[in-house]
């Protein structure tokens, strides 16, 4: 019970830690405390979709190592990884043991991955934004199958406690995006940015929209303003992340 306990605490100061980080935090040297404050034998975060930003190609970070990661590449386990495809199941909270093996490249991933010594169990965490954004936090263990439900049950707390803080330090540290902030632009205000966003000057955007350069100037400094950017460039870019504008095609 002490364990339990401990166990906890640590996983509560680490989620006020991750509350409180600035950009200059390592995720991986986190991720590594994190580990070892559940006792984990490895960790992973998938940042699976960030509106505008992260689609096709998630932003991954793990202890697996490199090895690991050039084994998964080359065999294409991308389809099969727990790690990468638990935000399809839909589900807050999987057991691997859970998963259905019935497809030969499953089993080769969950056969290669033990033989590389990640972990006989894993437990994956989704994490769901309120601007479109969602994560996975994986817990891989090498406790013994009469052990492994007691741990689950310490893992599947520090994910509660971690995975919503760890989440928004990436949105924050990576991509510029404060979750806990929602911006609202006028219609008049997107479709300057908008236009902004496709390299459209200020003229060429009045002529589009049937205004004067000197009015799409205000509704753009405006943008700016509200998206605490730089210019137009940067707030073009925090929009798109956002949500709020289409993303140049």
């Amino acid at each position: 019970m002490e364990l339990v306990s401990s166990r906890h605490r640590a996983a509560t100061w680490l989620a006020q830690m991750l509350e409180d980080a600035g950009a200059r935090l390592d995720l991986t040297r986190a991720l590594q405390d994190i580990a070892r404050s559940v006792g984990a034998r490895n960790i992973a975060l998938v940042m699976q979709h960030v509106p505008g930003v992260v689609a096709e190609n998630p932003l991954v970070a793990d202890t697996f190592g490199e090895a690991w990661q050039a084994h998964c590449a080359a065999l294409r386990f991308e389809t099969v990884d727990p790690t990468r495809t638990g935000a399809t199941t839909l589900e807050p909270l999987t057991d691997w043991g859970d998963l259905p093996r019935t497809r030969l490249k499953t089993r080769r991933f969950f056969r290669d991955f033990q033989e590389h010594q990640l972990g006989r169990h894993g437990l994956t965490s989704l994490h769901r934004g309120h601007l479109g954004d969602r994560s996975l936090l994986s817990f891989t263990s090498d406790a013994t199958d009469k052990r492994w439900p007691l741990l689950k049950a310490e893992m599947t707390a520090a994910a509660a406690s971690i995975h919503p803080p760890l989440h928004r330090f990436v949105l924050r540290s990576r991509f510029a995006i404060d979750g806990a902030v929602i911006i609202r632009l006028t219609p008049r205000e997107k479709e300057c940015l908008g236009w902004a966003a496709h390299g459209r000057t200020s003229k060429e955007i009045g002529d589009v929209l049937g205004l004067t350069p000197a009015t799409v100037n205000f509704f753009i400094d405006a943008a700016v303003q509200k998206l605490e950017a730089s210019n137009r460039a940067h707030a073009a870019a925090k929009a798109v992340a956002l949500g709020l504008i289409s993303p140049p095609r």
